[in-house]
């Protein structure tokens, strides 16, 4: 009987759902695939096995830890921040931050937050400016653990978490954290891994106003001149509140350039220059009369501008129940989200000036904003997105925040649009190009909304899981984030503890989820950082080492596909360069568990972590040691839209795979259960890797789909491109 061929020519499908095993008529059927475990798509199309998970640390307790991403543009300066119960640490390139060469503590020096200091071999950090404070004294120093450099927060664990968790919005060197229960902090990047400070927001601004105004002048005449002076901070030119008024006790006359009235006052420290304000009317509204850089102004008589007056103080988010839930920087503006009392509301900083939310009155157009969200029903603010306009996700759908006539965001002008009616979770979102990519309400399914570069096109959307919604429905997400290189993956932690992974090219039309799980280990969270010129992965893994439940943070290994030994295919792994011998130490967060090496692009093992190292059958230089992953490929069924092969019996006697950067080490068969190794002939390479048509003879009986599985075990690499079957059609 003639064979058949079909060429599957790629996955960019992804896993398709079961409800779509009867669609051969559409085109995503033909790129899907009915179960990709471990393996990930390509954006391509083509499928990888998923690279290993370095071990980078130790979570510092046994509950529950998040993780979240600083990145910075200077070389080599982003770092993943470990959250925990009233506690950051902090990573860089994988491994833990450390202290080293503090300098002991001294009575006699002047301490501010974030020094450091050691006695008695213990490093601590300081939590409370001051002098002659012990190291003992809790209210001023933190004490760390060993060498790890850590800080305190307010935060409990629970509050990294749904109903509400923590806000993480990055600007500069500056983190906003925000939540509905505690007052918004700032957490300050000093410039190297061992400095950084937590600080409390104030809404006021950021320098004081100018001190004891002194009035000299004529006293006589019918004229009462009150006056107010501000001070002016170089750079961002940011104003501050007025001083207290003062005017002469006496009528005096009209002040003229012969005879003026002299304003005299401290100098704000800091400032570059101060500004005079004049009251005339004695209804205490002052008005723009002049500035000076000395420490004096004398008013000869000039009428007020009173459309530029003094700014006017707004205390914000001081009490319980008036705490903002999110934030994000748009237009140069720190704009906070949702709070107790009003979960509609919208604040916005001034232009430029992140802490200051004055107003003048007359308004100005760079003064604070602020708005309510106004629609048929209540629509708690969930987030805040800063694209060419500012979005806003609530639980009930998404605004668009347009701005006046020119896109600007003003008090005057802030014209909102509901674009969308189906809501968001608290779970931040990911922006991916011009798309926005959330976890809708009840934190069930993935949606997208795309912005149209203008808004007479009207605005795209739709559900990302559609196609594979077997692997969403009776779970929540608890965890996403995005990785643009190198195959634009959105990431995903289910509540179960599998690792979702979505490859996202949204104009090249690849949409395709993969499942990930890990050997005696649930997924917590996933967090990606840049990293040089990578986009790395880490992830929280709950793993059940000899016995003990433990928390790791690991890190997802970049596929290096040019030697088998630089291939690191191992959960939880570690890696040893060094000179050529049997012993392999680190392994302790692996003690009594059952392991693989790559050893110098060869397998070895299983071999058993005792005392925190395995002994090698073989002496290598390049170790890779963890544990196994099984990576699986299982087609759909054979079919083809418009002709009878899905209704007939077909039986597949052989498989092509069509490969590129693999070893021959794979297996394949029609079932998980009767899978045949791939093996080199003679006079081809046993462990070199290849690239082309991997061909392979499966023994299989007829049935009614033809499936066939790939599964690959071996800690090496193996990217399938397409796969061709031959197969047998029977009656």
């Amino acid at each position: 009987m003639a064979l058949n061929d079909l060429v599957l020519r790629a996955f960019g499908s992804g896993e398709i759902a079961p409800e779509l095993y009867a669609r051969a008529d559409l085109a995503q059927y033909q790129a899907g695939a009915r179960t990709i475990r471990n393996f990930q798509v390509q954006r391509q199309g083509g499928v990888c096995n998923r690279a290993g998970t370095k071990f980078v640390a130790e979570a510092k307790t046994t509950g529950k830890t998040f993780l979240f991403a600083f990145h910075f543009p200077a070389a080599d300066a982003s770092y993943l921040i470990e959250a925990g119960d009233s506690y950051f640490r902090f990573h860089h390139n994988g491994a833990p931050v450390t202290v080293s060469g503090v300098v002991a503590w001294s009575g006699a020096t002047a301490y501010v937050v974030g020094d450091l200091a050691s006695a008695a071999g213990v490093n601590y950090y300081a939590i409370q400016a001051g002098t002659n404070h012990a190291v003992s004294d809790t209210a001023y120093w933190y004490p760390l653990t060993g060498t790890i450099y850590e800080i305190p927060h307010p935060y409990p664990a629970g509050a990294f978490e749904d109903p509400a968790p923590l806000c993480w919005a990055q600007s500069g060197s500056l983190i906003t954290l925000t939540h509905g229960n505690y007052a918004p902090k700032e957490l300050v990047y000093g410039g190297s891994g061992t400095a950084w400070v937590l600080r409390a927001i104030t809404t006021a601004p950021a320098i004081a106003a100018p001190t004891a105004l002194v009035l000299t002048g004529t006293v006589v005449g019918a004229e009462v001149r009150s006056y107010v002076a501000t001070a002016v901070l170089p750079e961002t030119h940011e104003e501050s509140l007025a001083s207290t008024a003062t005017a002469l006790t006496a009528n005096k006359a009209m002040p003229t350039p012969a005879a003026p009235i002299n304003i005299a006052f401290t100098p704000a420290s800091g400032a570059l220059e101060h500004r005079v304000y004049c009251d005339v009317l004695g209804n205490s509204v002052y008005g723009y009369i002049g500035t000076t850089v000395a420490a004096s102004f004398n008013d000869t008589g000039i009428a007020p501008d009173f459309l530029e007056t003094p700014p006017q103080a707004r205390v914000l988010f001081t009490t319980t129940n008036n705490y903002p839930v999110v934030s994000v920087v748009h237009q140069q503006r720190r704009i906070f989200g949702g709070t107790g009392t009003d979960r509609e509301k919208v604040y916005a900083s001034r232009t430029g000036q992140r802490s200051n939310f004055s107003l003048h009155s007359p308004l100005q157009d760079d003064d604070a904003v602020t708005w309510k969200l106004a629609s048929n029903r209540l629509q708690p603010v969930m987030h805040l997105v800063g694209m060419s306009d500012l979005l806003v996700l609530t639980d009930q759908g998404a605004w668009l925040v347009h701005g006046d006539a020119d896109g600007v965001l003003t008090p005057t002008g802030q014209n909102l649009e509901q674009i969308g009616y189906i809501g968001s979770s608290f779970l931040p979102p990911v922006v991916v190009g011009a798309s926005i990519v959330y976890v809708q309400a009840r934190k069930a399914y993935v949606r997208e909304l795309t912005l149209a570069s203008q808004p007479q096109a009207g605005y795209g959307g739709r559900d990302l899981t559609a196609l594979a919604v077997h692997l969403f429905k009776g779970h929540t997400i608890q965890s996403m984030d995005y990785a643009y290189n190198p195959d634009s993956i959105v990431w995903c932690v289910r509540d179960d503890g599998t690792l979702l992974g979505c490859t996202y090219l949204r104009a090249e039309e690849v949409l395709a989820w993969h499942r990930h799980d890990t050997l005696h280990g649930l997924f917590e969270r996933v967090c990606v950082l840049a990293e040089n010129t990578e986009d790395a992965v880490y992830v929280v893994v709950k793993r059940t080492i000899d016995g003990s439940t433990v928390r790791y943070i690991e890190r997802l290994a970049a596929r290096e596909d040019a030697t088998i030994a630089l291939s690191f295919f191992l959960d939880c792994g570690i890696t040893k360069n060094s000179a050529s011998s049997v012993a392999v130490p680190g392994l302790s967060h692996l003690e009594g568990e059952t392991v693989f090496a790559l050893a110098d692009g060869l397998v070895q093992g299983p071999f058993t972590v005792v005392s925190g190292a395995i002994t090698l059958t073989t002496a290598a230089a390049t170790v890779h040691v963890g544990l196994l992953i099984t990576a699986q490929l299982e087609t759909l069924a054979l079919d083809v839209g418009g002709t009878s092969i899905r209704g007939r019996r077909k039986r597949v006697q052989g498989i092509t795979a069509l490969v590129t950067g693999a070893v021959r080490g794979f297996y394949a068969g029609p079932d998980a259960s009767h899978l045949i190794r791939t093996r080199p002939e003679a006079w081809q390479s046993a462990t070199g890797i290849e690239a082309g048509a991997f061909e392979t003879n499966l023994t299989a009986a007829f049935t009614s789909e033809g499936r066939t599985v790939i599964q690959h075990t071996d800690p090496t690499p193996l990217t399938i491109l397409g796969l061709i079957p031959q197969f047998e059609i029977g009656g």
